[in-house]
Formats: structure tokens, sequence, C-alpha cells
């Protein structure tokens, strides 16, 4: 037995060194489309080497490809591109690169100019269109593309095709239907976006909305519910009657497909442009978002900052939602947990599927639901987090979907306005701070990768929760900047822990607080009031 298990080890090393000893490095010497040291012939080369290849541009640091014969293509290969600061331009005649069944992977390379039709007509991916491979970005800019399809910026169909992108960018891309900036279109793959921007990318075109993105129809309950208020005027709020707006549809990126886990860390995630889910629409299995900021994006119709989606559980930790829009339905973030395109809900442990925890939601607005709506079949719990200051004609903050189950379990969190349309368990210290001003500074650079609100001088958010208290210090010992929890006697409430020994913001005026009642004048004198009735027949249950 041992003999047998020396000899297929050796075997095995002998495979792998077989395989080292075939691999080889490609070096680009001119920023000509084609010829001898060009990219182009890089990628033919390596194609034909059949083995894990590396292509190096230090040659041309900084230089311009311009593309004139057409899209970069790789097929059944495993490619890694070193960009050394080269930027390839399609000049809008073609998309800049496809992959075929290959894993290819970008580091410092910027992607530009891209453009997928093909004088036939238009698929997805503009600028990236990567098939049954997996893809990985490091230090890469995406930007200026344009698709007649979904993925201006990027596309990525496999089924089992893993997504990386790492401290990149992803910006000013245009996609038709979804998907302006990035497309994954995985099912059973795994989506990582860290340290990363995804910024300014819209959606074109109109008609339908989007069939789901998986072929197990994980998107099937948003979409049903979306096109129903869309398509009957009775229920069309009055911000939407007549013409629906002639722009895109669904997303700033698209990610997931059904089964795969969706990680985004130390994000940002703005000014994005969409029908629905302007910054980000993302489906997954399980999906986390932690130490990320979703800000100024703006729907047309439904979920400004955008829309997560997950079979399993969804976990949104020390990040910020600030500042996003909503023509109709939920101005910031729209949450969608079990349920949905027959999906489960077992969430890891005894915790609720939709977990929101030392997160901060303010500034978002829209008609209905300005800061976060939810829509579980399972449970929903709020930890440490901030919700307040958002703007609609009813529930400004927090709303629930009708048919779901409508209650939260708060704990240890500011919530600005009480919900209408489900129940918000509070327990004590969430009870005391209801309707409270949280006196929280602009969205600005506090320090870390992404922009955070600040809490003022005087705030009750700061010192909030005693240590060892919902995680203080115990499982939660940073903020969303990575700066160590608690700094003083407690946890702050929110995204941001005040540092220690540092001067805080000037003492912020608390804004006058209006009840419901005051709430519902002010809508009036804004000549909304044609919404209510919509909005009352809107709230019936609907058949998913």
């Amino acid at each position: 037995m041992n003999q047998n298990k020396t000899l297929l080890a050796a075997s095995i090393c002998a495979a792998l060194a077989a395989g080292s000893a075939q691999a080889a490095t490609f070096n680009v010497t001119t920023n000509a489309d084609a010829g001898a040291g060009s990219l182009r012939q890089a990628l033919i080369d390596a194609g034909a080497n059949a083995e894990v290849d590396v292509i190096e541009l230090s040659a041309i640091s900084g230089q311009t490809i311009a593309l004139t014969s057409g899209a970069l293509y790789s097929s059944g290969d495993e490619i890694t591109i070193n960009g050394a600061g080269a930027t390839i331009d399609a000049g809008g005649d073609s998309r800049v690169i496809e992959a075929y069944a290959s894993d290819l992977t970008l580091n410092n390379l910027t992607i530009t100019g891209g453009d997928s039709f093909d004088g036939k007509g238009s698929g997805p991916g503009g600028g990236i269109y990567a098939k049954y491979g997996d893809l990985t970005l490091n230090n890469t800019t995406v930007t200026g593309n344009t698709a007649g399809a979904p993925g201006g910026g990027i596309a990525i169909a496999g089924y089992y095709s893993d997504v990386t992108i790492n401290d990149s960018v992803i910006s000013g891309n245009t996609g038709s239907g979804y998907a302006g900036g990035l497309l994954a279109y995985t099912d059973s793959g795994n989506i990582s976006i860290s340290g990363s921007t995804i910024s300014g990318n819209s959606v074109a075109g109109g008609g339908q909305l989007p069939p789901p993105p998986g072929p197990n129809n994980t998107g099937s309950n948003l979409a049903q519910r979306l096109a129903a208020r869309l398509s009957d005027p009775e229920q069309r709020p009055a911000a939407l009657q007549g013409e629906l707006p002639a722009g895109g549809q669904g997303g700033g990126g698209v990610l997931g497909g059904g089964y795969g886990n969706v990680e985004i860390v130390d994000s940002t995630i703005t000014g994005n442009s969409a029908a629905f889910g302007a910054g980000l629409v993302a489906i997954a299995g399980y999906l986390t978002v932690e130490g990320s900021t979703f800000s100024a994006n703006q729907a047309d119709q439904f979920g400004g900052a955008g829309v997560l989606q997950a079979k399993y559980e969804i976990v949104l930790s020390n990040s910020t939602v600030s500042g996003n829009s909503s023509g109709d339905i939920n101005g910031g973030i729209a949450f969608y947990s079990g349920g949905g395109g027959g999906g489960g809900g077992g969430a890891r442990g005894d915790v609720a599927p939709i977990r929101i925890e030392f997160t901060t939601v303010t500034g978002n607005s829209a008609v209905d639901i300005g800061g976060v709506g939810i829509s579980s079949y399972y449970g929903t719990s709020i930890v440490g987090s901030v919700i307040s200051g958002n703007t609609a004609a009813t529930d400004p903050d927090i709303g629930f979907e009708p048919g779901s189950n409508t209650t939260a379990d708060v704990s240890a969190s500011l919530i600005g306005v009480d919900s209408s349309s489900g129940t918000l368990n509070l327990d004590t210290a969430s009870a005391t701070l209801l309707g409270q001003d949280p006196l929280l500074g602009p969205l600005a650079d506090n320090g870390g990768p992404t922009f955070t609100h600040l809490p003022g001088a005087g705030s009750p958010l700061i010192d909030a929760i005693p240590s060892g208290e919902a995680g203080c210090g115990t499982t939660v010992v940073v903020d969303q900047r990575g700066e160590a929890r608690p700094q003083g006697e407690g946890c702050d409430i929110g995204a941001l822990e005040s540092l220690a020994g540092a001067p805080p913001l000037p003492e912020i005026l608390p804004v006058p607080a209006l009840d419901r009642i005051g709430l519902w004048l002010m809508a009036g004198l804004l000549a909304v009031a044609g919404v209510f009735g919509s909005r009352r027949r809107e709230r019936k249950p609907r058949v998913s």
C-alpha cells in the first residue's frame, strides 16, 4: 500500500513538473495591433502552447494598444496578462477581449472603447466577454465600453465560472436591458469583489423587464412583482402615470445566478442609473456585503442603491447606504430572501436570513419606502444600525413587502420613523432611541477605503452599545474603515466608530423630527396625494 502511494505521488509530481516546463512567458514589445511582438500575436502563441502562460507588457508600460482588426481572442487556455499600466482601446469598432473556455487574469490594465456590435447584431460584454471560464481582475479599469445587450463593461457566462475583482474600477459603461457595468451570470460559481469601485454605469433600452438571471428562476419573485406593478395602470404610482420611463432596466452590476456565493468587501457602488436596482442587483445562495458604500445611485422605478436577493442568507455589515433615490419604491436597499425562485430559507445557524449589522442607512429618497425595503419569508434582524433621515411619503425609513414576513427583530439600533407596513420588535435600547436624530455628519472621506458618515458631537449613537453586548468588542471588533471597536466606553451605533482622541465634528443642529401626521401633511403639500390611494391598492398581497 505504501509503495502504491509513493508511486502515485511520484506520478503526480512528474505530471506537475511536465506542465510547469511547458508554461512560458510571452513578452509584448510593440503597441501595434498585430504582428511580431504584439499582444494579439502573444495570445495566438500562448493559445498554441495550451498551458498556463503569462503575457508581459512591461516593455510598453503605460502605452495604448489601438485595436484595428477586431477583438483580442483566447480559447481553451489559462492566461495571465500583466498590463504594466497599458491601455487596450477598441475605438468603438469591436469588443476588446473575448475569451472562450479560458481562465483569464488581467493585472494593471485598462480596457476601453469596446462595443459588442459586430455588424450582424449586438451581444453581451462590450469590453470583456468571457464564456465558460474564470475571470480575475487585479488593479484593472474597465471604462467607456458599450453593449447593445447586458453587460456594457463586462459579461461573463458559465454555470461554474468564478469571478474575482480586486482593487479595480468598472465605470462609465453602458449596457442594454440590464447590467451597465458588470454582468456575471454564473449559477453555481462564486463572485468576489474587493476594494473596487462600480460607478457611473447606466442601462439603456426599455420594453419588458428582463427574464430571471439564472436557469433556476432565482429572480422570478422580483421580476413578477415588478412586472405586475408596472403593467397595471390602476396600481402604478402617480409618479409613473402616463409613459413609463424610456431609460434602462436593471443594475449597474448584475451578479450571480442562484447557488453560488457573492461577496462584496471594502467597495464603492456609486452614481449608477437604471430602471431598478440601479447600483447593484446581486442574486446568490449566500450574499455578504461588508465595509462597502452605496451612494448617489438613481433608479427610475425601484431600488435606488440596489436589490440584494439570496436563497439562504443576506448579511449587510459595517456598510453605508446614502443619498440613493428611486422615482417609485425603495430609494435605498431592497432585500429579498427565501421563497424566491424555489429557494429555501435555511440561514447558517440560528440566525435570520436577512441580517443588517452595524450599518448606516440615511439620506435616501423615494415615493414609497425611502431607506430599507424587506421581503423575507423567514426573518430579519437589525443590530447596531442606524436607519434614519430617509425620505418618502410612506415608510420613509423601513417598509415591508405584503405577503412576506413583515417583522424584524431590532436591537441596539436607531430607527427614525417606525414602519407602517410591518412590525419592528424593538429591544429596550432601540425603543428609547426610536425617532431621535442621529446627528450624522455628511458623507465624506473619514479615512478607510470608502466614504462614510461620522457621528457629530452629542450624537446619541456614540458609545451607545456597552462592550460585550450586540457583539461589541467580541464578534464586532472593527468599523467600516477597519478601525478598532470600541474606542470609548462602548461601541457606536452604525458603520463608523468615533475615534478616541480625535476632534469631534462641530455640533450638528437637530433636524426637527416629523411624526407620521407631519409626514402626511408634507406629502400633501408636495402634491402627491394621488400616491396614497395607489399605495393602498398596491399593498395587497401579490401572487408570485
